[in-house]
């Protein structure tokens, strides 16, 4: 009786929370394949502690953020860590150069079939930055402004369309407009 209770609450937990839980984790991670691994961990640990003592519904959010604290940096060792940080050149007129440039592409002209995004969402996941599936994941899957994951990732929105920009013209160079390339 007392695990049906517990399988009930933790469902509801669960249903009330994962979405939030998990744009933090994508925002916290180094590593965009690890959120998997970090949110599965999150929520069993969840399910045990339901199991141990009562939880109040207070603050709920917050103590599953510090449950994902907890996994994220048990996750990653000190090494993996530290990030490097981009810097952008400004012209003569004291303009960043990604704020000159024009987004003319279209990121749904070059997603055309669920198998290309299968195929571009591996490719993007790879790249060494990964601020870049980061980025992509909260703009296209989560709908995010660029402002928003500016501030998600407290990076400036510059660097945010720089890896945007750059990312789709590199798509558009790998993929062309529906055809692949065999790098």
């Amino acid at each position: 009786m007392a695990s049906q209770l517990n399988l009930y609450k933790f469902n509801d937990i669960y249903d009330k929370t994962y979405s939030d839980i998990l744009k933090y984790v994508i925002i916290k991670c180094h590593n965009i394949d690890d959120t998997k691994d970090i949110m599965q961990e999150i929520y069993l640990e969840l399910w045990n502690i339901l199991n141990k003592k009562e939880l109040l519904d207070i603050n709920i959010k917050s103590y599953l953020i510090g449950i994902a604290n907890h996994k994220i940096k048990k996750h990653y060792t000190l090494l993996q860590k530290i990030k490097t940080v981009s810097l952008f050149e400004k012209n003569d007129k004291d303009i960043e150069l990604i704020d000159t440039l024009e987004d003319d592409l279209d990121m749904n002209h070059i997603i055309i079939e669920q198998d290309n995004w299968d195929t571009i969402w591996k490719y993007i996941k790879k790249k060494k930055n990964q601020d870049i599936p980061k980025v992509f994941y909260l703009y296209y899957v989560w709908d995010c402004t660029i402002k928003e994951i500016a501030n998600l990732l407290n990076v400036k929105e510059s660097y945010v369309k720089h890896l945007i920009y750059r990312t789709l013209r590199e798509l558009q160079d790998h993929f062309g407009n529906g055809g692949y390339s065999n790098d």
